[in-house]
């Protein structure tokens, strides 16, 4: 199942907007918790979560590539600003103070699950998409036996290109190439596997919505190659825009509607044919 974006965005302002009425409830009214250093580890907690839905809520907008692209780092200064006018708005509440050791654990929350989700995603592990994905979806998916015939999907290669070789008749020469050649391994394979969600990052430029081809070569019973390349009817590139010189793909690989695996290729550096 894929999660879609505006559940992530609504989960962030629905979160936020809790904070904010806990925040409003009267000091005598606030749920008490006994034990030492209990507020600044509720506060740690509290926004160590409102970080995870920063980071996905940014990485799954398409607005603003420069967003999407540091959605780490944006997501700490906006989880830290957040905890600061969270207290800025304590100061108006009846017995609540405006504190800045409190904002101090609140950042705490947010750099500690920095370097957490810094450290999963450089490993390419996903133990938080994973948890997300169960949570939202009610723990529904897949049962052992369909996880066990999974197969093994890596990126065999990929190649970017841009192709100014002169076409009779055709006045567009700037046309953009791709292929990105996966290979499936494991027992009782089939080809029943679908592609969705392709982005393409040029530069500062990302192209979604985009046509793309599909072909299954070299089958066996426990291994195949599929081909993801550009559609010869697509148009992906403004030609009065500066060419790109790198470029990076995403996108999902999917059975019966299931997400099996979410593919992000290194950054490729564009060829030009001429």
């Amino acid at each position: 199942m894929i999660i879609k974006p505006r559940i992530y965005h609504a989960g962030l302002f629905l979160y936020c907007l809790l904070i904010f009425l806990l925040s409003s409830l009267p000091g005598e009214d606030f749920p008490k918790v006994d034990f030492e250093f209990s507020d600044k580890v509720v506060h740690i907690i509290i926004y160590a979560v409102l970080y995870v839905l920063f980071f996905y809520s940014l990485k799954n907008q398409s607005k603003n590539v420069k967003l999407q692209k540091f959605a780490l780092e944006y997501s700490l200064l906006s989880t830290s600003l957040y905890g600061a006018t969270d207290e800025l708005h304590q100061f108006f509440v009846t017995n609540r103070s405006c504190e800045f050791n409190d904002w101090l654990a609140d950042t705490a929350g947010a750099i500690i699950m920095y370097f957490i989700m810094r450290k999963i995603i450089l490993s390419r592990k996903s133990l938080i998409t994973a948890l997300l994905f169960l949570i939202l979806t009610g723990c529904s998916g897949m049962d052992n036996s369909d996880q066990k015939n999974k197969p093994k999907i890596t990126i065999e290669s990929s190649e970017a290109w841009l192709d100014f070789m002169p076409v009779v008749g055709d006045t567009d020469k700037n046309r953009f190439g791709f292929v990105i050649r996966l290979k499936f391994t494991g027992r009782s394979l089939d080809t029943n596997y679908t592609i969705s969600d392709l982005q393409i990052n040029l530069n500062t430029e990302m192209l979604k919505n985009k046509k793309y081809n599909i072909d299954i070569e070299n089958f066996t019973d426990t291994s195949y190659i599929m081909n993801v390349y550009q559609s010869y009817d697509e148009k992906y590139l403004d030609k009065n825009k500066e060419y790109p010189e790198e470029a990076e793909f995403s996108f999902k690989i999917n059975k019966e509607g299931a997400l099996i695996k979410a593919i992000v290729t290194p950054k490729i550096k564009i060829l030009k044919t001429q």
